[in-house]
């Protein structure tokens, strides 16, 4: 059963209900079934040791998707760390990627 809400219709999503990002659980498997199911999932970038392994998880994840699925996000998790990642460079590739909606967290 469709919903018209506000989030479904800014996110071009049928079903008002975000799975955000959860390390080492948010990967295309979880993910494309979220988007497949309605609504709108999002890949832990930092659950990927590179930019470029996100990138490959990505595309695994639109290649998993059904013809009527949603859109998919990405998310960001900004926190302090000794040695923080190259956020930027994950970002770019979300953004490369095609990649509508980022989220982040810290």
């Amino acid at each position: 059963m469709p919903f018209d809400t506000w989030l479904t219709s800014q996110l071009g999503i049928r079903i008002p209900l975000v799975q955000g990002g959860m390390m080492w659980v948010g990967k295309a498997d979880l993910v494309s079934a979220v988007a497949n199911a309605g609504c709108l999932g999002f890949l832990t970038a930092l659950t990927f040791e590179t930019p470029e392994l996100l990138r490959a998880e990505i595309r695994k994840c639109r290649s998993m998707l059904e013809a009527d699925a949603v859109q998919f996000g990405v998310n960001i998790t900004l926190l302090p760390a000794i040695n923080p990642p190259d956020y930027m460079a994950y970002a770019k590739v979300a953004v490369e990627e095609g990649v509508r909606v980022i989220e982040t967290a810290g």
